[in-house]
């Protein structure tokens, strides 16, 4: 008799959320109920209602990170990571993580992880190696959903007022998303531009620019001290800029060793 489960989708983005949920059942007719929730908190309320069979988990959270959900489930459940992020995927697998699927999900990788659960799911093959949360084969998987890197942005073009300039990425403090639009800001001004930070994360040097938070990247050499607020949160403060920009949950594991 064929089994049907618990699945739980924790997405914040209500078109993915719904493309992932619409994939699942027709990847898997009989895979059983599948509970939607937006947040880290929502998952926290049907996690403490009952715990479920299979928890797909964005990283990327408003107000927590999929890593600490997982850590709550943590061989408790299947769970499979849908992210946009590829740095996070030895931290998601150091939780047991069976699967990690890169943005966009295509029904063919997504057909992939339905095979592994099922085949998990009835017990014939072990779970990854506590001792390194990861299998040889997810590494190869993981490795051909890694394109190559483009060649780096070296400069943007960008909108002062009625005018356009051509500024230099090596002059740039910080990169700020600001409603349709992502702030470009240098020591002598700010400017805009219509690429978002999704975009501009993949084409930046990587060596040089850090996401810290969904909304902003900033230039690593200028950080000029951390700084924690009395609700615990985390901020930069960057050299050449008045402002402060906080780190999100998701990120804050770049600046453990600062």
């Amino acid at each position: 008799m064929k089994h049907a489960y618990r699945v739980l989708v924790v997405e914040d983005e209500p078109l993915l959320r719904r493309q992932l949920c619409d994939s699942l059942h027709e990847l898997w007719p009989d895979v059983g109920a599948i509970v939607e929730v937006e947040s880290g908190a929502a998952a926290m309320r049907q996690i403490a209602e009952a715990v479920p069979d299979i928890a797909f988990l964005d990283i990327n959270l408003p107000d927590m990170s999929g890593i600490d959900i997982a850590t709550v489930l943590r061989d408790r459940c299947q769970v499979v990571f849908v992210t946009a992020y590829s740095e996070f995927a030895i931290a998601a697998f150091e939780q047991h993580a069976l699967d990690y699927v890169l943005k966009p999900a295509t029904t063919r990788r997504l057909a992939d992880t339905v095979a592994r659960l099922k085949t998990q799911m009835a017990g014939s093959i072990p779970a990854a190696s506590p001792q390194t949360g990861i299998t040889s084969e997810l590494l190869a998987e993981l490795r051909r959903q890694l394109t190559p890197q483009a060649s780096a942005l070296k400069w943007i073009s960008a909108s002062v007022g009625a005018t356009t300039q051509l500024i230099p990425v090596s002059e740039v403090i910080c990169f700020n998303a600001d409603d349709k639009y992502t702030e470009v800001l240098t020591a002598t001004g700010e400017a805009l531009i219509r690429k978002p930070i999704r975009e501009l994360v993949e084409e930046l040097p990587e060596d040089q620019f850090w996401q810290i938070h969904r909304s902003t990247i900033v230039r690593v050499a200028a950080i000029d001290r951390l700084v924690r607020t009395d609700a615990g949160h985390l901020e930069v403060k960057l050299r050449g800029l008045e402002r402060k920009f906080i780190v999100s949950r998701t990120f804050a594991h770049r600046f453990r060793q600062m």
